[in-house]
Order: C-alpha cells, then structure tokens, then sequence
C-alpha cells in the first residue's frame, strides 16, 4: 500500500495519545516500537520498554493495555513465574512468532527472593538473539535430561519507581506522568478499542509482511554513531523500523533517541569509583589546580553534601587510604608532590587522572586543558 507505513505510524502515534498523558517524542517511539515487534526477527537486539512512574494514577496500566492489544502477540502478566515466561517464550518460538511479554506491577523485581533473582537473570539475559535458559525435564532422575529454553522476545517491565540498574541499561525509558490541568485524554473502554485495534492490527501484520525484507536490509551492518554501544544497539531496531515505515521521520527519532540517552545516562546511579572520578574531575575544574595535595583533596570531597564521601568509612568521611583504594582499579596512584614552598606531600596531578576521565565519564563541554605551573 503507498505510504502505508507513515500512515499506520500516525494511527499508531494517535492512539497513544488520545488516551495518555505523555511527554513529546514518546507517541513516535510507542509507534516504532509497537511495529518493531512485529518484524522482531529482524533484529540481533531488541530493547525493552520500561514504562514508570513516581506514583501511581499515570497510566502505567493503560498503556500496557494497548500495547498489548498492538504488538505482535500481546500477552500481558503479573506475578508471573521464571517457568511461566520461558515457557510462555518458547511456546511462541515454536510457532516461530515473536511473544511481546508484558510484565505489569513488576516492584518485586527490585526485591532479594529466589523467584525474583531468576527473573531479573532471565531478563538479563533475554534482549538478545541466542539467549536460554537450562532447566532438567523429567519425572524422574533416571529420567531427568538438560533442555534450553529462549528468553529472547520484545518485553514491556510495567512499575512505579526504578528498576535495577542491569534491566534499565536495556530498555527505552518511558517516564509516565498524570495529566496537567486543562490536558484532556480521551476514555479507554476495553471492548471498543478491542475491536478498533484489531482493525490497526491487521494494517500492521500486512505491512510487515510487506516489510519484513526491507527492514533487515536497513538493520544489517549499520550502526549509530551518535550513541553509546549499548544505546545504539537498543535504538537501532527503532531507526531501521522508521527508515522503512516513515523515513521522514528519521531525523526526529534520531533526536528523541539523543535526548532520552542523555537523560538516561545523566539519571543512572553511579558506582563509587565512576562517582569519583567525576567529583574529583570537577574539583580540580572549579579550582583551576594542576595538582592537589591528598589531605586538601579530601578537605574538598568531604564537604560535598549530597555525595556519599562526608559519610564514607561510617561517618567518620573519606580518608587517605579509602580514596587510594578507590582510585586503584583505574591505575592512579598517590606519589610525592613538590609544592610552591619547597615541601613535599602526598598527592594527585591532573595528568594523573586524565586517561581515566577519557575512558569513564562523559566529556565535559569546551573544557580547556590546564598547563602546568
């Protein structure tokens, strides 16, 4: 059909936001998504969607309902057990469809029990192409043999607050919100959008059916330089999906997928030694110093608030030897120091620290290298 694609990419984007609340970009990224899982054995990779929010009442569930009722072979679940999802996976696989597996009130991922260290491994594992999982059959231990099972298909994690840091790194983040005064959304009722969607459904599966080819064609071999190597694997399937369907549309997903990186990488929880690194990078940038004695160092790390070194080594703050500790990995040592006055302490230089900055943060905008006193 002509134009097929842009067509069923506004429809799409439409029905997202006639029923929700949601920021600009994200009706286009639901849109691709949506279509991305219906060819989903084009891709090596495919990212998952997490669908947050700080509280409830801001349409989390919602929209799991329509995608549900969108993506290729919706199946939404609460609760559900790691036996439940691989099978429910391989069921699929089988029949060589794609399962779109949609996890709703998943707060308990974020929890210490068995069943939810399974899931979160299972969920690890299952955003790429070749993952299983090994369980034993049988009735019997004579009878008992190993057997793989996929994990690998298009997942949708449904919660309010944050996930663990492992499962956010391979989703798209959809930060969900309640509606502003004077913001309208129009009524979900199950049974009519039922019947509306399957209408949209059938558009999609012929389309992809039309697609299918092409799609692979895009995704093969290309790469998107403007992102990180996790955050260009996870948007590609979107972009390739887009150059297809709405290839007018690319630059402004290439945009969106910019901004929701960067906001993504700016809200990660850090590890200390990272954290590190960035504070004591910001010093010696405020400071304008090429090098700084240990005990003036910790003077300016302790008395940074809101970070965790004023509170590190049980109250009593970051000292000498904590901070060498976690500066070791990156291969920076503390060495003698000639000061301005003759004196010799034990200290950093900012050449000490540059190739790890280079490596583990960001690069800081227009920065200017110091030179030596």
């Amino acid at each position: 059909m002509k134009n097929g694609g842009s067509e069923i990419v506004s429809i799409l984007e439409n029905t997202y936001r006639r029923y929700l609340a949601l920021d600009p970009g994200l009706p286009l990224v639901l849109a691709l998504w949506t279509l991305a899982t219906h060819v989903f054995d084009c891709f090596d990779a495919f990212p998952y969607l997490a669908i947050t929010s700080p509280t409830k009442r801001c349409g989390k569930t919602r929209l799991a309902e329509i995608l549900e009722l969108l993506s290729a072979n919706g199946l939404r679940t609460v609760s559900a057990t790691p036996a439940v999802i691989f099978r429910s996976i391989q069921m699929r696989s089988v029949q060589r469809e794609a399962l779109t597996l949609i996890i709703d009130e998943a707060e308990s991922l974020s929890t210490k029990s068995e069943n939810a260290d399974a899931v979160r491994q299972i969920l690890n594992a299952g955003y790429r192409r070749g993952q299983f999982v090994l369980r034993c059959e049988g009735t019997s231990e004579k009878s008992y043999e190993v057997k793989s099972f996929p994990v690998f298909c298009p997942k949708v994690i449904v919660l309010i607050g944050a996930l663990p840091d492992t499962i956010a790194d391979r989703c798209i983040p959809i930060r969900m919100r309640r509606r502003k005064n004077g913001e309208t959304v129009g009524r979900f009722f199950y049974t009519p959008a039922l019947h509306g969607a399957r209408h949209t459904h059938k558009q999609i599966t012929e389309w992809a059916k039309a697609s299918h080819e092409r799609v692979k064609r895009r995704y093969r071999g290309r790469d998107l330089t403007f992102l990180e190597d996790r955050e260009s694997e996870l948007w590609m399937p979107l972009l390739a999906v887009c150059m297809v369907a709405a290839p007018e549309r690319t630059e402004s997903l290439k945009t969106i997928a910019l901004g929701i990186s960067h906001s993504k990488q700016s809200e990660e929880p850090h590890e200390y030694g990272v954290l590190l690194l960035r504070d004591i990078r910001n010093e010696f940038n405020a400071e304008q110093e090429v090098r700084w004695p240990t005990a003036k160092l910790l003077e300016h790390l302790n008395k940074l608030d809101e970070n965790p070194w004023p509170t590190w080594s049980r109250g009593r703050g970051m000292d000498a030897r904590g901070l060498a500790r976690l500066l070791r990995p990156f291969k920076i040592e503390p060495h003698n120091l000639r000061m301005p006055d003759g004196t010799v302490v034990k200290g950093y230089e900012r050449a000490d620290f540059e190739d790890a900055w280079a490596t583990y943060l960001p690069p800081l905008p227009a920065a200017t290298p110091l030179q030596p006193a």
